[in-house]
């Protein structure tokens, strides 16, 4: 599903941070792969993560000028199609900023 996100991706104002949560995904995927870690642990870090890129993202568009907060539709109907209850178990996903925390990957 990663994959996916790359259509997104440069609508996103701090696609650095989608990229963060990519590359957690794929480690963690790993280890559940190989039986290392749990599909619940999985997602608990992914929610883990995924608060914390929301508030940074937060941060940085309050800090951000006015026009920098503006999402493209895009990104503002992925949010939308991408709930929070993406990364609960029987689930798949928790995506990054709201669009990456309420987005699925």
């Amino acid at each position: 599903m990663i994959k996916a996100t790359d259509l997104v991706r440069p609508l996103l104002p701090f696609p650095e941070l989608l990229d963060r949560e990519n590359a957690l995904r794929k480690a963690l995927a790993e280890q559940v792969q190989t039986r290392t870690m749990s599909l619940l642990e999985r997602n608990i870090q992914i929610q883990k993560l995924h608060s914390q890129l929301l508030e940074e993202e937060r941060s940085r568009l309050s800090a951000a000028p006015a026009d920098a907060g503006k999402l493209a539709p895009a990104v503002t109907q992925w949010r939308q199609s991408n709930g929070e209850s993406c990364g609960r178990l029987g689930g798949d996903s928790g995506l990054v900023i709201e669009a990456f925390v309420a987005g699925c990957s």
